[in-house]
């Protein structure tokens, strides 16, 4: 009972007979409420709530027929069991109550304890169904929050039955859908058809639940991913098998899964598959070369000199144009089909963005292991034409390492670390080429990998001295300047030359920390030089790409003059032309700050790089510096001579004087002055020496031109 004592409204208008519903309720623990007739008990049902009426059919202005009729229309009056209690017995009378909404009828005169049973069991059997359509109401929206559907199906009739949630989750009405598992399936993906099928029949033979996600197929013809559930039960009596099944919307969890998994194993920038899901491949190839006795090549790609890049033109740039590289590498392996191919000849090739500009690929059943040189080199040759991003023209090439199965190792790790290896080896060679794997790589490995772990410490630990190398005026041979060298004092491997640890420093990004030092260190001793009687001379000191471009020169050159107390007209910045044509107006922006504060400026190796003589008279320079390679072969080629020649005209033109360096026999010096250079560098005059070694070397010039 929806109450612990039941409210009961008595509707007639003989005053005794609601007196003996009261008399055979009351005891029975019924509260009874009585109304005179139809308009009265409709003015106290609202506020009343009754849980049952008992309604007398002949009454004066408004009948019972018509009272029914009101109380069902009312919103609370729908479910509310009826009694109907009337000395009228006659079918028609009887029907037509029934038509009018009564639950139930009963013939007056009535026995007292039958009404009451009667009564009670009518309250029983509102309350079973009140309890019932909650339920339902509760399940239905329970579903429809889960987005969970509910059908069942008779196998021997064929009977479809869907809840009202699971035909609105595959857009049909109810009353529209035939009632037929045929009719289900022709909602299932045509795709799917076979394997829901398939599925019900061995639920049906062989008791097996069955719990399988397959697409549905809505109206308008998009689809969406459900997860289906049955199981099989006997109904009581007959063992008549019921299909009894679930049908969940999951295809938010379908595509979160999907996200996660691009997330897990996929690069977020280029789409390429990642470290995780690279080696996973690498281990699955391997286990089918291994069974076919193939070969498979591992090739381990880095870009060249991307940092620079990176640093120069910003991250947003970088990441355009790894998402570029990515495209030209896709390319590049799809075109390597003919060269890598299994047997049922699907596509035998991985490519992933490992991080960084690190990217590598995986070639499966290779014909011939060479083969793999030549998708290395197919795409050297891709990346090799420019790349037009956000205004700019970026040239980039890459160092390809490449490692083969079974020769250069059996394992996901061993092919990964020799391609790697490689890949050093192709970067020792120049930069923009491919190497393959040797055993005598890992030595050359290992040495490297001690090289950059001793260098990462040796700024900390002070091991770097600076070396300088006199600058001398071509007619008098009087010493007027220095160009500052950086050396490793190494503690183990002695005097360690540039040659060896700049690229190194390059790779690890130290270059920079190691060019702010030497700068500060050549200002600090140039000055100290000076303080104890010597000449003032210029020092030059080089600039790195990555100092350049980093936006902390000026404050590294302002705190070093500072520091030092050294005339800012005594310091001289050597930066090359690929550096300083690289961005264009950030490099003019830069320089003309450098001028502003007194420093002097030279263009070192000039001729080496792609200068544009429209954007070189843009810079504010003082000098440049004859590359050492025209020097070397200047009275054995025409063509030599002839382009340093041109190169001094061309800088007298713009104002600018010229040092030549590398210059080692007096033919070369004697040539040089004839062709009006104006400062030179070489072992002639002095290889670089240390501070101590100048300074004699200071001293010997001053006694000199004293003496004369």
């Amino acid at each position: 009972m929806t109450q612990a004592r039941p409210v009961i409204l008595v509707i007639d208008d003989d005053p005794v007979a609601r007196l003996f519903v009261r008399s055979a309720l009351e005891p029975a623990g019924m509260v009874v409420t009585e109304a005179a007739g139809g308009r009265e008990a409709l003015a106290m049902f609202e506020t009343l709530s009754p849980d049952l009426l008992v309604l007398d059919l002949m009454m004066p202005e408004m009948d019972g027929y018509l009272t029914c009729s009101r109380i069902r229309s009312l919103p609370r009056g729908k479910r509310i069991p009826i009694l109907i209690m009337t000395g009228l017995d006659d079918a028609n009378s009887i029907a037509q109550a029934y038509e009018h909404g009564a639950t139930d009828f009963i013939n007056k005169p009535v026995n007292a304890t039958i009404l009451c049973h009667h009564i009670r069991y009518m309250l029983r059997t509102s309350n079973v169904l009140q309890a019932l359509l909650r339920s339902e109401s509760r399940l239905e929206l329970a579903q429809r929050i889960a987005r969970i559907g509910n059908w069942d199906w008779n196998p021997r009739t064929n009977r479809f039955a869907m809840s009202n949630e699971l035909c609105r989750m595959v857009g049909i009405r109810p009353q529209d859908f035939s009632g037929t598992f045929e009719a289900f399936l022709r909602l299932v993906h045509p795709d799917d058809r076979l394997r829901v099928k398939d599925a019900v029949e061995k639920l049906i033979s062989q008791r097996t639940p069955c719990d399988i996600d397959h697409r549905i197929v809505l109206p308008n013809g998009t689809d969406f991913t459900i997860h289906l559930q049955a199981e099989g039960v006997r109904e009581e009596g007959t063992e008549e098998l019921t299909v009894i099944g679930t049908a969940q919307d999951i295809t938010e969890r379908k595509q979160a899964e999907r996200a996660i998994h691009r997330l897990a194993y996929f690069d977020s920038l280029t789409g390429l598959a990642n470290r995780v899901l690279f080696k996973d491949r690498l281990s699955n190839a391997l286990s089918y070369a291994e069974r076919h006795h193939l070969h498979l090549a591992t090739l381990f790609i880095d870009l060249d000199r991307f940092k620079v890049i990176n640093d120069t033109l910003g991250h947003t740039v970088g990441d355009l144009l790894l998402t570029h590289v990515a495209e030209r590498l896709s390319e590049s392996v799809r075109q390597s089909d003919s060269v890598s191919r299994h047997a049922d000849h699907e596509p035998s090739h991985a490519l992933a963005r490992l991080g960084g500009d690190e990217f590598t690929i995986l070639l499966t059943a290779l014909p011939h292991p060479e083969d793999a040189g030549r998708v290395a080199r197919r795409i050297l040759d891709a990346l090799a034409h420019p790349f037009s991003i956000d205004g700019h023209e970026i040239f980039i090439s890459a160092s390809i390492g490449i490692s083969i199965y079974p020769s250069d190792g059996a394992t996901v790790e061993a092919l990964l670390k020799n391609a790697d290896t490689a890949m050093y080896h192709a970067k020792e060679q120049g930069r923009n080429n491919c190497q393959f794997y040797s055993s005598g790589l890992n030595a050359a490995a290992a040495e490297r990998l001690d090289l950059e772990s001793d260098l990462r410490r040796a700024l900390e630990r002070q091991e770097f001295v600076v070396y300088y190398q006199p600058k001398l005026n071509i007619h008098s041979r009087k010493i007027l300047g220095a160009e500052a060298l950086v050396r490793w004092k190494h503690p183990k491997r002695g005097l360690v030359p540039p040659g060896v640890f700049l690229n190194a420093a390059i790779d690890t990004g130290l270059i920079r920390p190691m060019d702010e030092w030497v700068l500060r260190e050549a200002c600090r001793q140039v000055k100290a030089w000076e303080q104890t009687g010597l000449p003032a001379i210029t020092v030059s000191a080089n600039v790195s790409n990555s100092l350049f471009h980093g936006r902390t020169l000026p404050g590294t050159v302002a705190d070093a003059l500072r520091d030092s107390g050294l005339n800012p007209c005594q310091l001289e910045l050597e930066l090359t032309e690929s550096i300083a044509m690289r961005d264009v107006e950030a490099s003019v922006t830069m320089l003309e700050g450098l001028r502003t504060m007194g420093v002097r400026l030279s263009i070192d190796d000039f001729g080496t790089g792609y200068s544009s003589l429209s954007h070189l008279q843009r810079f504010p320079l003082s000098r440049l510096k004859i590359d050492q390679s025209f020097v070397r072969d200047l009275l054995t080629n025409e063509n030599n001579a002839k382009i340093t020649k041109a190169i001094i005209a061309m800088a007298h033109s713009l104002n600018l004087s010229v040092l030549a360096e590398g210059v080692e026999t007096e033919a070369q010096f004697a040539r040089l002055r004839e062709e009006g250079c104006d400062e030179v560098q070489g072992y002639l005059f002095s290889r670089p020496v240390c501070a101590k070694d100048f300074e004699t070397l200071l001293r010997i010039d001053v006694d000199a031109r004293t003496a004369a």
